[in-house]
């Protein structure tokens, strides 16, 4: 039978390496260049919505993937466009508001 601490020791010590081979592909951590900029988005989001750009791209990884959220004006509407970092796709477009925005600003989002 193992002594206590050695028992400890061990299991901290898998859940660290675990944890360090989890990390390993996801990007986190790690500055990576995409081939799409933020000035770019914010061209391609135009482009595909007349509109104001109220909040300039923010990066973010979701759903597996980097891709830029751009928040614009359309008249009395906001949208959340997300620009995919690497192709240029827009891969989503979302309904929001002034308030929603204070919202997540507020909370970190």
């Amino acid at each position: 039978m193992l002594h206590p601490f050695h028992t400890s020791s061990v299991t901290r010590l898998a859940t660290l390496a675990l944890c360090v081979v989890l990390t390993a592909g996801s990007g986190f951590g790690q500055a990576k260049k995409h081939k799409i900029s933020p000035k770019q988005a914010n061209a391609l989001a135009l482009k595909r919505f007349a509109g104001t750009v109220i909040r300039s791209a923010k990066l973010e990884h979701e759903d597996g993937r980097w891709q830029y959220e751009v928040v614009m004006k359309l008249g009395k509407k906001w949208k959340e466009v997300d620009v995919d970092a690497e192709t240029g796709k827009i891969s989503n477009v979302e309904t929001t508001s002034a308030a929603e925005e204070a919202k997540e600003a507020k909370h970190g989002g």
